[in-house]
């Protein structure tokens, strides 16, 4: 069963052509596949070439209507890049339609993609010509195709040309034709969540899988070039990720770094764990990074736990643990200082080392993970929290609330 962290909404903001070459690079054999060299998409396997033409439709516009220009456009390419080397004579040549809503294939189209021998293609043909030049075919005298659109008069009458049948034929019996109804991301996330990953993590893949190929796609594409994916290079990268997802070795980490904008938000609320830095002077950077790390923190744990990744009780005792190391490092470094912000920097930075060897259902976390946890210790409950870095935490807080409750 796909996971359901896997949704579609992962999936926008991607180009057609990058989620394309996920689909077709999930895959056992040792493929190759290109963007915008022998086609949109292209597919070479076993010396066999897939050449595929995606059409996106997000409106009433029906890309495979018996005289939709771009149907016919389609086809003269694929004429064009035969007849001129680009595509071998035997290439599977597929017609790719992702739609928001329901696409129905005209006559024409769905009498070319049912066509499986040349005696079933030279009558597809025909009764193409037949539906577009109507009895205009049979007039020596006219030009058949004076009174067609301009949007695909040229194509049908290159692609009529009695001299070029045997191509044409040849293109028809190889033509496929998909068509995906408002399915195409849903099958795409069900076909990626079916492969041997951490479930756990799924979307995490997915997106970094995502991202990968954009990245190797621009790599190409900023210097002119197509792009070349291998299936093999496709697997390498999705085992390092899952290595890296690995729960039994380190917990993964699922958000983001804030922006400037976040941290600096976080920080101007001044709750009470922003407030407690304060009291031992910490710096600006100090403070936007306590601020980043204490968001992050957050945003793991609620996906950690939702996922049912780390447990309740985990955390509990990952957070008691945190709370037995500052109360050493405090009773150690008042020895050791006597001025008391000197001694709550001494503390503060020592339970942040600390803290980066603490572990966490028994695995490694983030680096952040646990300097945003200490804040979240240092920020609960407002007037007592739990941990604080000044010796007189809990009664400067309290002070400071009370001035800030009288004005």
């Amino acid at each position: 069963m796909p996971n359901k962290t896997l949704v579609p909404g992962t999936l926008q903001g991607y180009l057609i052509q990058v989620k394309h070459m996920l689909y077709e690079l999930i895959s056992v054999d040792d493929r190759v596949v290109s963007v915008e060299a022998l086609d949109d998409v292209a597919v070479q396997v076993d010396n066999k070439v897939v050449a595929e033409q995606l059409k996106s439709v997000t409106s009433a516009n029906n890309p495979l209507d018996d005289r939709a220009p771009v149907f016919w456009k389609t086809l003269y390419n694929w004429c064009t890049y035969i007849e001129e080397g680009f595509l071998p004579h035997d290439a599977i040549l597929r017609f790719i339609v992702i739609a928001s809503s329901t696409i129905t294939p005209g006559d024409i189209p769905k009498s070319f993609k049912n066509a499986n021998t040349t005696e079933d293609s030279q009558k597809a043909l025909q009764k193409a010509k037949d539906i577009i030049l109507g009895e205009m075919q049979a007039d020596q005298a006219a030009d058949a195709f004076a009174d067609l659109p301009k949007s695909y008069r040229d194509y049908v009458k290159y692609l009529f040309d009695d001299s070029r049948k045997t191509v044409v034929c040849e293109i028809i019996k190889a033509m496929e034709i998909k068509i995906y109804n408002a399915t195409y991301d849903e099958d795409l996330l069900k076909l990626f969540g079916n492969q041997s990953i951490p479930q756990e993590y799924a979307d995490v893949l997915l997106t970094h899988m995502l991202g990968w190929i954009t990245e190797k796609v621009q790599s190409f594409t900023k210097n002119n070039k197509p792009a070349y994916i291998t299936a093999a290079e496709y697997r390498k990268a999705l085992n390092a990720q899952i290595r890296a997802s690995n729960v039994g070795t380190i917990l993964r980490a699922i958000s983001t770094v804030p922006t400037t904008a976040e941290a600096t938000g976080e920080v101007e609320r001044l709750d009470t764990y922003i407030k407690q830095l304060r009291l031992i002077e910490a710096d600006d950077p100090e403070l936007f990074e306590a601020a980043s790390d204490f968001l992050r923190m957050k945003h793991e744990k609620i996906e950690w736990a939702r996922r049912g990744i780390v447990t309740s009780q985990s955390f509990d005792d990952y957070h008691d643990a945190l709370c037995r190391t500052w109360k050493n490092l405090k009773i150690l470094k008042t020895l050791e200082h006597t001025d008391p912000v000197s001694c709550g920097k001494a503390v503060y930075a020592q339970c942040k080392i600390d803290s980066g060897t603490q572990r966490l259902q028994g695995v490694e976390t983030p680096p952040f993970f646990g300097s945003g946890s200490l804040q979240g210790l240092a920020n609960d409950p407002v007037d007592s929290p739990r941990i604080g870095w000044h010796p007189q935490y809990i009664d400067l807080l309290r002070r400071a609330n009370n001035e800030q409750n009288r004005s």
